[in-house]
């Protein structure tokens, strides 16, 4: 995020500023699933926060973390290094979204729908669909790439328009190639016109 976004959050999000790299470690194996240093919101920290004071018997759960661009377009993402779980991820999507929504960071949903993205990075030698075939692997994405489709795993894409603007499942290196690149060239680009 750019000095400028990160001056303009919230004051609970402001606390928990940390890189990718920091948000994205997977706290069983102590392995990032990323290795940018572009600043995000470290949102793994926001359900402490946000439960402070308050009697209840658990506390809620919630994406990985946040970013949002230079055009303040947001981004929820969670890292997977192991398992998928879709109830687990459906819950913290809908936590999150408590959360802002109750805080008053995010006016309503119409505000989600039309500015946040989400977005699911797993860890592809982890989770197998059918046993490895690096050659079926690449025919598969010569394929969607030729058709110009991106692969919605863990049905994620369910959520689109639904709940968010778009939605994305990325192996840690599609997430790299499709997302941290453009990122870091977005905020290298606006340094430069500052």
């Amino acid at each position: 995020m750019t000095e400028e976004i990160k001056n303009g959050l919230s004051d609970e999000l402001k606390k928990f500023i940390c890189s990718m790299k920091k948000a994205s470690i997977d706290d069983v194996h102590a392995e990032p699933m990323s290795m940018s240093d572009i600043t995000v919101v470290n949102f793994d920290k926001i359900p402490r926060e946000y439960s402070r004071g308050r009697s209840w018997k658990g506390v809620p759960k919630s994406n990985d973390a946040l970013y949002v661009d230079i055009r303040k377009k947001w981004y929820f993402i969670e890292f997977k290094n192991g398992e998928v779980k879709k109830g687990e991820i459906y819950r913290k999507l809908y936590d999150s979204i408590i959360m802002l929504l109750e805080w008053g960071i995010i006016p309503d949903f119409d505000f989600i729908r039309n500015n946040v993205t989400y977005i699911l990075v797993y860890n592809s030698k982890k989770y197998d669909r059918v046993q490895l075939s690096p050659a079926r692997e690449e025919t598969y994405k010569h394929f969607m790439m030729l058709a110009d489709e991106e692969e919605q795993l863990f049905d994620i894409d369910k959520f689109e328009d639904y709940l968010f603007e778009r939605t994305h499942t990325y192996t840690k290196e599609q997430f790299e190639q499709c997302f941290v690149s453009t990122m870091e060239r977005e905020e290298q680009q606006n340094k430069k016109i500052i």
